[in-house]
């Protein structure tokens, strides 16, 4: 017998109850952070650099993207990054999935505006809207036609290209270094140990609050037979989210005094010790003059 599905319903949408989506997302949220570590372990130019030789050389070359103004040197580093991950061993469209994600949506709401006569007034490229006249609503100048403007895309194009070639350095960074080497290189460079400390707990405490919202909800799904009222429900996650704040401030302080007896005084210990070779000499010579010669050029 041949299973034949229900015409209206095979073209249905299937939408997620509200606590298996947060199952989804604090499952997604783990799963990303363990799979990001298996690209430190892999046979990449960048994990064999040494830590602090590594973030030195990450930092310089985000310095120098913050300092050009060409739009065509601007991406042109940002490939130099496509190649640095391809030579890492990273996957591109993971890579390339971190990052346009999350630019396409926050860069997008500033960038796409700024490339509107609205906001960037200067040499029409091509018209969207045009109104009966211009308006001048108080401060504010409407033009008689809505278009693009050349002055207002490559601002555009300059905030993306910085934007993307920034984050794509520090996940390069990220993925290839163990974050307990990438916060010892952090305090060797000089990072104030207070800074160090907190970037330390926050990320075991994500993992820990995200592991304990993840059986929250599993324990509330597994318990209910039916869907309850919205206003329950409601209620059910405004109790749970305080429950859960009251528990990480008593963890957070009976943490500290675990490990505050067992020896700890702030200060970042790793069973491996750093080794500056010749490969981390050349790194850093690379970064280095290319950024000299990147700013120089790209005036």
């Amino acid at each position: 017998m041949v299973y034949e599905p229900i015409p209206w319903l095979e073209q249905k949408k299937i939408l997620l109850h509200f606590l298996d989506r947060t199952l989804k997302a604090m499952a997604g949220l783990l799963e990303g952070f363990v799979f990001s570590e298996i690209f430190v372990y892999k046979p990449g130019i960048l994990q064999g650099l040494d830590a602090r030789m590594k973030l030195l050389g990450v930092l310089t070359l985000i310095v120098c993207t913050s300092l050009i103004h060409s739009i065509p040197w601007l991406y042109g580093l940002y490939g130099l990054t496509l190649i640095l991950a391809s030579l890492s061993k990273i996957k591109i469209p993971f890579f390339l999935k971190r990052i346009w994600l999350v630019l396409l949506f926050f860069v997008g709401i500033i960038a796409l505006p700024a490339t509107l006569n609205l906001f960037t007034p200067g040499e029409p490229v091509f018209t969207l809207y045009s109104l009966d006249k211009a308006h001048q609503i108080g401060p504010y100048y409407i033009p008689q036609n809505i278009s693009l403007t050349r002055q207002g895309i490559s601002a555009a194009l300059l905030l993306v290209g910085r934007v993307a070639t920034s984050l794509s350095f520090v996940l390069l960074l990220v993925l290839t270094t163990s974050w307990a080497s990438l916060l010892k290189a952090l305090r060797s460079l000089g990072v104030p140990q207070i800074y160090v400390q907190t970037l330390g707990m926050t990320l075991r405490y994500l993992m820990l609050l995200s592991q304990t919202v993840q059986e929250m909800c599993l324990a509330k799904k597994s318990r209910t037979l039916r869907a309850g009222k919205t206003v329950a429900e409601q209620r059910w996650v405004a109790g749970q989210v305080g429950a859960l704040f009251k528990w990480s401030m008593q963890l957070s302080v009976q943490v500290h005094h675990a490990m505050v007896a067992r020896g700890y005084r702030g200060e970042v210990r790793i069973l491996s010790s750093f080794q500056i070779r010749k490969r981390d000499y050349l790194w850093t010579a690379f970064c280095a003059g290319l950024s000299g010669i990147v700013i120089y050029l790209g005036r």
